[in-house]
């Protein structure tokens, strides 16, 4: 059982790592990585948008399109460029670092629950093992040698990048939300900076610049048409919500109709039972007047800016605003 619980903990990241096509080990860090991440932290710190990054001189800089580095190339190399493209408005650059970033957050944990794992089974006595236990047990060994394979890569593009560069990963995720990155605008919204519990230790100062983030990313999302914006919203808005976007947004019974009745506008027919009964339950705290301007509001915005599409496809019960694309 105990390493049944290892193998799940392990599945996910193994999974993202097989996804990675990843280069030789290269250079040591560039000089100015560890600069360069100290700097982004100060400027998302501080709450300033990546957008003031992009040179006056060259307005469109943002959109310029330069090739990335090799998917998987070691982070330690890269580092630097990425965040210097990043704080200047490039939002495939921003992208490609909060991702790697977190990835190299989380995959040393799961390379020691997989090495555990590897111990426990090795351990393990074949003499006289029932013929069906011991194919079980081979299936089990050619897993962790797949693993294994995997985490090499991982380890390939991790090994390196020093504390400065992972305490960059909320800055990093909150400039890709600002610059219309919609993965980390749902992670950033839904999670703030708590999606790295550890440095909000070292930066409280990171609750401040997410509470300034809020509405910007909201206007946003909704403009963008991002039902994922609109569904991280409504169980804000729900009563006795937890969680930071919450504490910033408060009670507002007008606003939770509002989220909820254009969320039901688009959801499909499986999803609408229950919907309908929150609809109800949400209605009976609004005065006629204000449930009718809620009503009309939902329907201008349902049909302006979501082009009347499907609020449930991308947003199943029990998904995770975290769960980036490579997952």
């Amino acid at each position: 059982m105990r390493r049944l619980h290892f193998a799940i903990a392990c599945a996910g990241l193994i999974a993202v790592a097989g996804a990675y096509q990843l280069g030789r080990m290269q250079d040591p860090p560039p000089a100015g990585a560890r600069a360069a991440a100290n700097a982004v932290v100060a400027d998302a710190d501080s709450g300033d948008s990546a957008a003031a990054h992009v040179p006056a001189s060259n307005p469109h800089a943002a959109r310029v399109r330069i090739s990335l580095p090799p998917p998987g190339a070691p982070l330690q190399n890269v580092f630097a460029e990425l965040q210097s493209r990043a704080n200047a408005g490039d939002v495939a650059a921003a992208t490609r670092l909060y991702r790697d970033l977190s990835l190299c957050g989380r995959f040393r944990g799961i390379d020691w629950a997989n090495s555990q794992l590897a111990d426990e089974l090795l351990e393990e006595g074949v003499k006289g093992m029932p013929p069906e236990q011991l194919e079980n047990y081979q299936a089990q060994l050619e897993a962790i040698e797949s693993r294994k394979r995997n985490m090499a890569r991982l380890h390939a593009l991790c090994d390196g990048a020093d504390a400065a560069m992972l305490d960059s990963l909320v800055p990093n995720m909150q400039k890709a939300a600002q610059l219309g990155e919609p993965n980390a605008r749902a992670c950033y919204l839904a999670t703030g900076p708590n999606y790295d519990t550890r440095s909000l230790i070292d930066h409280p100062e990171r609750l401040a610049a997410y509470r300034r983030s809020v509405p910007a990313l909201i206007d946003a999302g909704l403009a963008a048409g991002d039902w994922k914006v609109v569904d991280i919203l409504r169980g804000a808005y729900q009563p006795g919500a937890d969680g930071l976007l919450a504490g910033v947004l408060g009670a507002d019974p007008d606003r939770y109709y509002r989220y909820l009745k254009l969320y039901r506008l688009g959801a499909e027919t499986y999803r609408t039972r229950k919907l309908d009964q929150q609809l109800a339950a949400a209605a009976a705290q609004l005065a006629p007047e204000r449930r009718d301007e809620a009503d009309a509001w939902a329907q201008t915005v349902f049909h302006r800016d979501f082009d009347a599409g499907n609020s449930t496809e991308s947003t199943v019960t029990g998904w995770d605003p975290c769960s980036f694309p490579y997952e």
